[in-house]
């Protein structure tokens, strides 16, 4: 075991030791003497060599393969940082094919996942597009760069997702009708619609730049709880009578499933639970949100939100 760990050690040092000599390449004499075709050259090793080693070293490993991406994301930044000003067209050029190629391989890549695990999904069940897409980016990217990855496409699918209610049974239940949320977060959405008008025209006198990156993140913002909003209605409470389980959700902002034996008891109640008790509110609005039902539980479970922040 300590030889075969050593040995891969070693491997994935040819590709820090190709790094390192790329990074000091740029400060020598010979790079001095021809900085464009060398410039390339870095460009091209750092975007096709390194990602190609990478690619040789982990094909026969369980290591996913589509995290080839990472070395070239990374090897664009390092470009980025060490390729002189003057060369800089070179690496825009570049950038303004590669990324977007990257991008619509990372959603094809998804979208065959989401198919190739389809036969993995039946034996599941009934499970919606978003948990879909959960298993399907922690294949391709574990940890939170998938969960970050699956919220922008979520948010991208139920902003643009047609209006079409899932049908309710006995074992469903709702959780935004008598609250009227929606009506309330619509009404603030649009006050800030017209503020965020006003504070681009304020800004831009004083800088148009940073006007506009003020606005877009607002916009953007405005979109992701228009999204939420719109999940609602797809994305309902349902109690697993079969495999004994609550899930609870509230759009794809956050959810969590809890079986049976942890739940301690359930309360009908209108009453707030004060902010210094030990509790979590499923609501992302809770300080909008109404709520009817306390749930406790006798052990400790996890609400996960969105670009996977965790709540115990």
């Amino acid at each position: 075991m300590e030889k075969i760990i050593q040995l891969k050690n070693l491997k994935f040092g040819i590709v820090i030791a190709i790094l390192l000599f790329l990074i000091l390449l740029p400060r020598t004499v010979a790079f001095q003497n021809a900085p464009e075709a060398l410039s390339m050259a870095i460009l091209l090793d750092l975007i096709i060599t390194i990602p190609l080693v990478y690619y040789l070293l982990i094909r026969k490993t369980k290591i996913p393969k589509f995290t080839i991406v990472y070395p070239i994301i990374i090897g664009i930044i390092i470009a980025d940082l060490i390729i002189p000003v003057a060369y800089q067209d070179i690496v825009s050029s570049v950038k303004s094919v590669v990324i977007p190629l990257v991008e619509i391989g990372i959603f094809c890549m998804l979208i065959y996942k989401v198919t190739q695990l389809k036969e993995s999904f039946k034996k599941v069940g009934n499970i919606d597009f978003y948990d879909k897409l959960l298993i399907a980016s922690k294949e391709v990217f574990p940890g939170r760069i998938g969960k970050i990855l699956a919220t922008e496409i979520g948010v991208l699918y139920y902003f643009f997702a047609p209006s079409k209610k899932i049908d309710k049974a006995d074992s469903v239940f709702t959780y935004y009708k008598k609250s009227g949320i929606k009506t309330t977060i619509s009404v603030l959405l649009f006050l800030v619609l017209i503020e965020t008008v006003l504070v681009h025209i304020l800004i831009s006198k004083w800088n148009v730049n940073i006007a506009w990156i003020l606005s877009f993140i607002g916009l953007y913002t405005m979109i992701q709880i228009l999204a939420i909003l719109r999940s609602m209605d797809k994305r309902l409470i349902t109690i697993d009578h079969e495999n004994k389980i609550l899930h609870l959700r509230y759009g794809f902002a956050c959810q969590s499933s809890i079986p049976f034996e942890s739940i301690k008891r359930i309360v009908k109640t209108r009453k707030s639970l004060s902010k210094d008790e030990d509790n979590i509110c499923l609501s992302i609005f809770d300080l909008l949100d109404s709520s009817n039902v306390i749930v406790y539980l006798n052990e400790e479970n996890t609400l996960h939100k969105i670009y996977g922040i965790e709540k115990k």
